[in-house]
């Protein structure tokens, strides 16, 4: 039985799922332009988005702030004094804009959290021809973004045929132009090595130890938040001890961003 068809079953309904849940309104990242009054005691600015960094200062209560951009619970914010750094949305809640008016503070969005992100995922795919045809493949990847546009990543797979089993590793660097789209084109480049442990005892393969370069055209949708699914067609070329052998394979798969 092939694997193949059962496994994108799953990842279809998954992402079919997900997609119901996925907030309708999410939308492109872009600057926050706001300046706000805090009406609380006090507000801690910590050194970066998240509860592990340290508190350096706090905003006391009729300090007006800039709210200068956000990420996924947190905003940055510059003081009267010029300090810059990071509160948290509840935090934030209390506050009121210059107007007198509560603040209106703007929703985070998918694509807030593909900027500077760490991001894992499983794919699941099969070559379509030249000597690894009909071979399957699972890899887990884990990659980080320093742009919304750009990132980089580590894979790690197995291969299975009927004959063959094998792994292979690759490093690869991902573009990414339109990030902020939810259904978003990507191109990917990198290198690796392929170890095939086991093959045909008639007809062995060219293919051993081998290293590779391979490249990538696909698109990303994303699915609400945080989550993603891609499909994309990748080409590989292969060098062995007698020739350069030339394959493609196709891969689907889901990533998470943190």
């Amino acid at each position: 039985m092939d694997i193949r068809y059962p496994l994108i079953a799953w990842l279809v309904a998954l992402s079919c799922s997900l997609g119901v849940m996925a907030d309708e309104d999410d939308q492109a990242t872009r600057p926050v332009t706001m300046r706000l009054t805090v009406i609380d005691p006090y507000a801690e600015v910590r050194t970066g988005p998240g509860r592990g960094y340290p508190v350096f200062y706090a905003i006391e209560q009729g300090e007006s702030i800039e709210v200068i951009t956000r990420r996924p619970g947190w905003y940055e914010i510059r003081a009267e004094n010029g300090s810059t750094g990071w509160t948290s949305t509840s935090e934030l809640a209390r506050t009121m804009q210059a107007s007198g008016a509560p603040a209106d503070l703007p929703t985070v969005s998918y694509g807030d959290y593909l900027r500077t992100s760490w991001r894992a995922g499983l794919r699941a795919g099969g070559f379509v021809d030249g000597e690894l045809d009909g071979t399957d493949t699972f890899s887990t990847a884990v990659g980080y973004k320093p742009y919304g546009w750009l990132g980089v990543e580590i894979e790690l797979g197995k291969l299975y045929g009927s004959d063959v089993r094998g792994t292979y590793y690759a490093f690869n660097a991902l573009l990414e132009p339109w990030s902020h789209w939810r259904l978003s084109p990507f191109l990917s480049a990198g290198t690796g090595t392929m170890d095939i442990d086991s093959q045909p005892k008639l007809v062995p393969l060219n293919i051993e130890e081998s290293d590779f370069n391979t490249y990538s055209i696909g698109t990303n949708y994303y699915l609400g938040r945080n989550f993603v699914i891609n499909l994309a067609y990748r080409g590989y070329t292969v060098d062995t001890d007698i020739n350069t052998e030339r394959l493609k394979a196709w891969n689907i798969g889901f990533n998470a961003f943190f």
